[in-house]
């Protein structure tokens, strides 16, 4: 293909370039989960076999939607917010686990990221068309964050508030994935849910997992990422999107002074260890628009902002990846 960038990560030679050994064997899974696709390639020992992946896998998919799935009425999340004021859940590992990351995202972000915007992202005309949040989803804040978590380690209802998941959750089942797939005895491999992928190690040849980044614009330039012990992720518009009013209305709340004066702001990609906290980032800087680049390079994250009617724009980190 031509006209295609390739972005090659200043990381990429410390991490695990040692191929898989002659004897390992390529493996591949695929299917539907969260909504949507998944898909897995791997190498490795004869010895692992296919049906302990799909075991491992299948736990993933089973313990995530229990957890953090907004459409499953019986979910964690969904129970929390059903809750009245001063009612409490006990908390899965897994859930308090991705519930810090998340809180920790917020702060980070002053809020450009929330857990707790599922109100105003209902009212926006997404998420699960048969509840009704209390209230109009303001942004909570710290004194609101704060208070989830009681004295008992339960999580607890402040009142009116809604979690909402789908700006990390994807990422936490991908990293999950990847840990399931390393203790099954795989190390060289690349999953995927939804565009959202993490890969690890190399492939024969010392080849690195190539993902093309998706591009909002079918004539732009074609993106690829050399893969090697990261996770990639993009949060945008570009696929969810409903008129109200005839204004474009985003699932992605946008920070009360979000400006797009460089152009129409449809994509922000994130190359990051975690995938988890790329899935998060990127909701981050794709909320915050043109201030989402400064707080990319701030924070030295490698982000890709692509347009609908502008050149793309990256981050200091990642402009010194093009190879």
């Amino acid at each position: 293909m031509s006209n295609v960038q390739l972005l090659i990560p200043d990381d990429f030679e410390r991490g695990d370039v040692v191929p898989p050994p002659e004897t390992f064997v390529p493996g591949s899974m695929s299917g539907e989960t969260m909504g949507t696709v998944w898909s897995a390639r791997w190498f490795a020992p004869p010895d692992v076999g296919r049906e302990l992946v799909a075991t491992a896998f299948d736990e993933v998919f089973t313990s995530t939607i229990r957890d953090f799935s907004s459409w499953e009425p019986g979910s964690a999340v969904s129970r929390f917010n059903r809750l009245q004021a001063g009612e409490s859940l006990e908390l899965s590992e897994d859930f308090a686990r991705l519930l810090s990351l998340a809180l920790e995202i917020a702060r980070a972000s002053h809020g450009a990221f929330d857990p707790c915007l599922g109100g105003a992202v209902v009212a926006r005309g997404f998420g699960p068309v048969d509840f009704q949040p209390v209230g109009q989803g303001e942004r909570p804040g710290p004194e609101i964050w704060n208070a989830l978590i009681d004295a008992t380690a339960r999580l607890r209802q402040p009142g009116g508030v809604v979690l909402d998941f789908s700006g990390i959750a994807k990422g936490h089942a991908v990293d999950r994935l990847a840990q399931a797939l390393r203790h099954a005895g795989v190390n060289h491999f690349l999953v995927e849910i939804g565009g959202e992928c993490i890969a690890r190690a190399v492939k024969p040849g010392s080849m690195p997992w190539w993902v093309e980044l998706e591009n909002p614009v079918p004539a732009g330039a074609a993106w690829r990422v050399a893969a090697c012990g990261h996770a990639i992720a993009t949060s945008g518009d570009y696929r969810q999107m409903r008129v109200v009013d005839g204004k474009a209305a985003s699932h992605i709340v946008p920070v009360k002074a979000r400006r797009t004066e460089f152009g129409d702001l449809a994509s922000v990609t994130i190359v990051h260890e975690n995938c988890a906290a790329a899935d998060a980032w990127a909701t981050a800087l794709f909320a915050s628009g043109d201030a989402g680049l400064e707080i990319a390079n701030a924070r030295g994250l490698a982000a890709l902002f692509q347009y609908r009617d502008a050149p793309p724009r990256m981050s200091d980190r990642l402009g010194r990846w093009l190879d």
